[in-house]
């Protein structure tokens, strides 16, 4: 959602369909950003989508020295044309057959000279992009996978199956600010492009109910997954400085 709350967005998780999503592995890099105007939403009517833009998720060797797409688990507003993607493989980390990740990344991507492709079917017919059709620019920006921070907090990507091994799945991006103004809550939402421009990103992966001492419905029953792993939930925090005019949504 925009820090003004007039929009909302969401980003498929990767390409559609018909946009080469039954293709798969590079070919499924075509996601699309839809853009809701929430005003109508106040009249108990359903957003209208005004706007549609195809972010181009990043690729990767995966351990089959295949290229493939790294999907997306997360978006965050930063400005009106700049979001965070959390863009990672899948089936490696803690718990996984493979141990090694090849692709934990919070990128930033920007739409400000990107088509609005909104009433088109298809843009990327079997995965191939239409010529008249201009993506958002993806820039590369934070590593998860760096062996050499992670070390500094006992963690690891790849090797040993133990409990300092990054999870698979990470799946969400939070921020707040390094120095927040005076006020309370209310003046760390309202946080702009006037205040420094330093902040916390957090970032969790849950446990993906993976454990040897779990309980369902309400505690009736033991539950215990068939991999015989446990799972802690984790959290990376980065500490990380925006652009100027940046806005982004707190939390």
């Amino acid at each position: 959602m925009s820090t003004d709350g007039k929009y909302l967005y969401a980003l498929t998780q990767s390409a559609l369909i018909q946009d080469g999503g039954s293709v798969g592995g590079a070919k499924r890099r075509w996601s699309r950003l839809v853009k809701f105007d929430l005003s109508a939403a106040a009249a108990g009517k359903a957003p209208p989508v005004v706007a549609q833009y195809v972010v181009p998720l990043p690729l990767y060797t995966n351990s089959a020295n295949a290229s493939a797409t790294a999907a997306q688990s997360e978006i965050k507003f930063i400005s009106d044309t700049q979001f965070f993607v959390l863009a990672r493989d899948s089936g490696a980390g803690h718990g996984q057959s493979d141990s090694l990740s090849r692709y934990r990344h919070v990128d930033v991507f920007d739409i400000s000279s990107a088509t609005n492709v909104s009433g088109r079917q298809t843009i990327a017919p079997n995965g191939t992009l239409s010529a008249n059709v201009t993506a958002a620019t993806y820039c590369s920006f934070l590593d998860y996978n760096v062996n050499s921070e992670l070390a500094k907090f006992g963690l690891h990507n790849g090797g040993a199956q133990d409990a300092s091994l990054l999870n698979e799945k990470w799946e969400s991006i939070a921020l707040v600010p390094v120095n927040p103004q005076s006020g309370g809550w209310s003046s760390w939402t309202s946080w702009g492009a006037s205040s420094s421009q330093e902040y916390f990103l957090f970032s969790l992966s849950d446990n993906d109910f993976i454990t040897q001492d779990g309980y369902m419905e309400g505690g009736q029953f033991k539950y215990s997954d068939a991999s015989g792993y446990n799972l802690d939930n984790q959290v990376l925090v980065f500490k990380v400085s925006l652009p100027a005019g940046a806005n982004p949504r707190i939390g």
